[in-house]
């Protein structure tokens, strides 16, 4: 099997330079990419999904949003073993795996005999998603934490505080009618609207803190009718998981397979494992199986 990595390369220049010294001493024939441009992750996961006949052990050396590009070029690719090292500034998805650290996932070593597990992904549209895909309040509080993330020296939770004060300027909710699975629901106004196969997002948020990589399913979290001047006490709640049962009269939980989107045409900004993208309409469904993860070894 052959090891190739994919390092951000824009991740911290000893982040960089530490992981080659292991790359060294773990394989000195593993095939190393830095990237150079927006989506090169994709571009170089893709070329290597096609070649069915070698398998690969696939680092993806970064953040979650490295992982969003490398996971939408191996898609479903049986080939290829994935494996997360985390480099980035929030690494949301490594969370999932509360028997790890993050440390685990930086040891190298701890890759030689790695655990195998299958993992879901979801799709919209064209695109898939590891983590999560949200719509409403949180997107608008990405964008803002992600700008602020780039200015700042603070990590984790604390661009997203900045973002959520700065988003408050802006309408809370919008309104579109959800079909799960046939079933049609009434039109609603959603404040947040959160699809998990993952736990976390944001920095350490729990929408769905009952989400499963590997279940078959999406958690949906459908949050209506919060105001402004709810918000802070709301994410308290929302960071610790416990918002289904601090607000019942906001927040509605529930797993699905497919869901349809019908936005009456109009173009909806969605969260895509930190990623912002707009779509219309649009079709979210579960991917059973997808992919296959390493993880670390720490027995």
């Amino acid at each position: 099997m052959k090891n190739v990595f994919i390092i951000h390369g824009l991740a911290k220049k000893k982040a960089i330079v530490d992981l080659m010294k292991q790359i060294e001493r773990f394989d000195p024939n593993a095939r190393v990419y830095l990237t150079r441009y927006p989506n090169h992750a994709q571009e170089l996961a893709f070329q290597l999904s096609q070649n069915r006949q070698e398998r690969i052990h696939l680092f993806a050396c970064g953040g979650d949003g490295l992982l969003h590009e490398v996971v939408n070029g191996i898609r479903t690719s049986k080939n290829i073993l994935l494996s997360v090292v985390p480099l980035g500034t929030g690494n949301d998805w490594i969370k999932s795996f509360p028997a790890y650290k993050k440390q685990d996932f930086q040891k190298l070593s701890n890759y030689k005999a790695p655990f195998i597990q299958v993992c879901d992904l979801m799709k919209i549209e064209q695109e898939y998603a590891i983590n999560t895909i949200s719509f409403g309040f949180d997107v608008r509080v990405a964008q803002y934490a992600n700008q602020y993330t780039k200015k700042l020296i603070h990590t984790g939770i604390v661009p997203y505080y900045l973002g959520m004060l700065r988003s408050l300027f802006n309408p809370m909710g919008f309104e579109c009618q959800l079909t799960c699975d046939g079933m049609k629901l009434p039109n609603a106004n959603y404040s947040f609207l959160v699809f998990g196969n993952g736990r976390f997002y944001g920095g350490g948020y729990q929408p769905c803190p009952e989400a499963k990589l590997d279940d078959g399913k999406m958690d949906l979290c459908m949050i209506e009718g919060v105001k402004k001047s709810q918000i802070f006490l709301f994410s308290k709640s929302y960071e610790r998981g416990e918002h289904q049962e601090k607000f019942p009269e906001r927040v509605t939980m529930g797993k699905v397979k497919r869901v349809q989107i019908d936005t009456k045409g109009r173009f909806l900004e969605a969260n895509l494992d930190g990623e912002v993208k707009a779509f219309q309409d649009p079709n979210i469904e579960i991917v059973p199986n997808a992919i296959l993860l390493a993880l670390p070894n720490i027995e």
